[in-house]
């Protein structure tokens, strides 16, 4: 994949004796060895299996998806699907062409306006996402007589109890309607697609993780693993649907293997699992939700560079950095953007000219030396570095599970699908993903793994379940294992 790469300091070349002490001090909080590493797999398959048990026993939440079976590449037909994230509605046709997985997209995005934020009637809201479908199925034409297919997928929490049933938990992102608490958002979609006369039926609801894992499979049908890495982070992978304990009082088909959403996000959160330190731990507890999602915030988006930030307050109060000053900017939560981050691993000139501009024009630092900006940027490689690290070790946590219990498993190997900013912008991500699993994992199984980006949107996974969807409602004989 085309990313930019990180240049790695290889000595501190203008820093003094305490600037040297203080960045040993946080490579040895930051650095992890393969001990610690491993450690965290045991920890991860030891959680991931009790969260097939039941849903009290573990931080890893695992909500079976009702998805069974994978993509082939030949189906064919036409699909919808429609994601909410945040006040974005994205509205998307899927023509699958079969032929190797050939498809055909048409997409429209709409905005939730701001007047539709907040109400007493989450059905008023639900009428406006109803609207916006209408008007899309116009600008791309429907065919007489033709119910089709969709798939929902929601940046909101939801309880799914099947395949196409779910209840919300909670709206968040700037969404307030407390009468949607509880809600089976597809009957209400249903009714109201109903009153509006829309030829479609909601097969199925979808996570953005499973999204990414079937938006790559359609091309790559040996995909087992979907990653989102973004502003928050998920995973979904294939299961064995008799090993889902906790589905026992459901009837599901027992022989299929089943999308699990892993919410790996929360993983570490009740039980010392991860090598936090007291900066994870101070971020969290100034988090809007302590002790919760304490994986997601060593290893995404805005906590990224809040960590960074938190890192070089300390470091200024101790005299470390910029003479013992600081500046408003720099002491205001999340004023270092992890964009940031990305410029000062990228920097390799002589005087890191790119540091100076992020930490003297974007957070009003005044004169910086080049000692300091080779802290700054040696802070950066640590913390993202950790975050790959983390991210790989998961990774390798669930592709060794997978092994071990024969999931899957094709001559052609295994292929891990990721999309998200952070996996896809940030330098050396990939290749520091990469370098962890194989360190990880016996060298004939990482032999077998390939790392995908999901190039188009990964909303097209959205649609590939609903043809899967379709599959598993009106199959008459077992589906590909």
């Amino acid at each position: 994949m085309s990313q930019r790469q990180s240049v790695p300091l290889a000595e501190l070349r203008h820093c003094n004796q305490n600037q040297s002490d203080a960045v040993k001090e946080l490579e040895q909080q930051f650095c992890l060895d393969n001990a610690t590493l491993l450690k965290v797999v045991e920890s991860f398959q030891n959680e991931l299996v009790a969260g097939l048990v039941d849903d009290r026993s573990s931080d890893l939440n695992m909500i079976p998806t009702y998805v069974t079976g994978y993509p082939t590449g030949d189906e064919k037909g036409t699909y919808l699907a429609l994601e909410i994230e945040g006040m974005d509605i994205y509205a998307c046709q899927v023509k699958l062409k079969g032929d190797n997985g050939k498809l055909a997209i048409n997409q429209y995005q709409y905005k939730i306006p701001q007047d539709l934020a907040s109400g007493d009637d989450f059905a008023v809201l639900i009428d406006y996402v109803v609207e916006c479908i209408s008007d899309f199925l116009m600008r791309v034409g429907t065919q007489d007589l033709f119910v089709y297919s969709m798939a929902v997928s929601f940046g909101w929490a939801i309880k799914q109890t099947g395949l196409d049933t779910g209840r919300i938990l909670s709206l968040g992102y700037g969404l307030s309607y407390p009468n949607g608490v509880g809600v089976d958002i597809v009957q209400l979609m249903h009714e109201r697609v109903r009153l509006k006369g829309l030829p479609i039926k909601i097969v199925a609801i979808a996570n953005d993780s499973v999204c990414t894992l079937l938006a790559h499979a359609y091309q790559h049908t040996t995909t087992r693993l979907g990653i989102v890495l973004s502003l928050g982070t998920n995973c979904a992978y294939y299961e064995r649907t008799r090993s889902i304990t906790k589905l026992k009082d459901q009837s599901v088909i027992r022989d299929k293997n089943m999308i699990m959403n892993t919410e790996w996000g929360n993983f570490g959160s009740s039980r010392r699992t991860l090598p936090c330190t007291w900066f994870d731990r101070k971020l969290a507890r100034e988090s809007i939700n302590p002790q919760f999602h304490v994986f997601e915030k060593m290893t995404t988006g805005i906590f990224l560079g809040e960590l960074v930030r938190n890192i070089l307050i300390y470091l200024v109060d101790r005299d470390i950095l910029f003479s013992g000053e600081s500046s408003e900017t720099l002491n205001t939560t999340y004023s270092f953007d992890t964009s940031y981050m990305y410029v000062c691993e990228a920097d390799g000139s002589e005087t890191l000219e790119d540091t100076r501009i992020v930490l003297e024009d974007m957070l009003d630092l005044s004169k910086t030396t080049v000692a300091d900006r080779e802290v700054v940027k040696k802070v950066c490689e640590l913390v993202g570095t950790r975050a790959a690290t983390l991210v790989g070790t998961s990774i390798a946590a669930i592709v060794q599970h997978m092994v071990e219990k024969g999931i899957g498993i094709s001559e052609e190997g295994y292929a891990i699908s990721i999309s998200g900013s952070i996996y896809e912008d940030y330098p050396s991500f990939h290749p520091r993903v990469c370098k962890t699993i194989k360190d990880l994992i016996p060298e004939q199984v990482a032999g077998k793994l390939s790392v995908g980006v999901v190039k188009h949107s990964r909303i097209v996974g959205a649609a590939i379940v609903a043809m899967m969807a379709e599959k598993i409602t009106t199959a008459t004989s077992p589906m590909q294992e």
